[in-house]
């Protein structure tokens, strides 16, 4: 889908953490703890637990374009972004790269292979793509959190449902639909209610050409073509800080009534 990036790196595991004084203060002050139970993932996590994982834990800091975790690498950490972007990553056929994700703070990666161990190796690679902290946490540790906390392992499963579900209606477009009602789709996901103007339906940042058919599987002039038809339509509406969404509910329609046609074998 995109190219990879021009500054390769080693996987995040070999990165080396942000200071030894910012470790120092953090550990002296239960900062790692603290930081931890305030993380989505562990709000309602034994205490205990946490303490134990967070003297495991250690920081890194990543580049843009550095890749954090590469596909196939035997890695089972788990990941937590403090601060920064990064992007998920399929390696398809031909060595192009599908775009999975864009994830920020409050995410995490890696926890598939932390409980899948080592025999299952990452299947996606993560790039970062502006300056981010993440919070590295041994396998053993978050494993050890999961068996002290039912909660935590309940929302991890219900995380994972959503994902499944997510996926599992991408691959429907995918198969079912032309570029054109994919293209419509994704806009619909990645849109949101501008800041102080909830009627208006934003992409902010507008997604570069080559972005957008990395996330749906086409080539970047049929996205082009796809977008000024909208565009010549006055269903989107292109500028330099967002790609609005005039008439999202069209969008929709068009979408479900694609999917509708596809499913009656039209």
């Amino acid at each position: 889908m995109i190219p990879t990036a021009s500054r390769p790196a080693g996987p995040a595991t070999t990165t080396a953490p942000t200071s030894a004084a910012e470790g120092a203060a953090l550990a002296a002050a239960g900062g790692t703890t603290q930081w931890l139970a305030r993380f989505p993932l562990f709000a309602e996590a034994d205490r205990a637990a946490l303490a134990r994982a967070a003297a495991a834990a250690r920081w890194i800091e990543v580049e843009p374009d550095q890749m954090v975790l590469d596909f196939d690498h035997a890695c089972t950490d788990l990941f937590l972004v403090d601060r920064g972007a990064l992007r998920v990553l399929l390696r398809a056929a031909g060595g192009r790269e599908a775009i999975l994700d864009e994830i920020g703070p409050g995410a995490f990666f890696g926890e598939m292979a932390a409980i899948g161990g080592a025999a299952a190796p990452p299947a996606a690679g993560v790039r970062a793509l502006l300056r981010s902290r993440l919070c590295v946490l041994p396998a053993e540790a978050f494993l050890a959190v999961l068996a002290a906390s039912p909660a935590v392992a309940l929302r991890l499963l219900r995380l994972f449902t959503a994902r499944v579900r997510a996926q599992n209606a991408r691959l429907l477009e995918r198969s079912a639909l032309p570029v054109r009602h994919r293209l419509y789709a994704e806009l619909l996901r990645l849109s949101r209610p501008a800041p102080g103007n909830p009627e208006r339906i934003v992409v902010s940042p507008p997604p570069a050409r080559r972005d957008l058919a990395a996330r749906i599987g086409a080539r970047r002039e049929a996205v082009s073509r796809e977008l000024a038809d909208l565009a010549r339509r006055g269903l989107v509406e292109v500028g330099r800080r967002a790609l609005v969404l005039r008439d999202p509910l069209a969008l929709r329609q068009a979408v479900e009534a694609a999917l509708a046609e596809a499913r009656a074998g039209g």
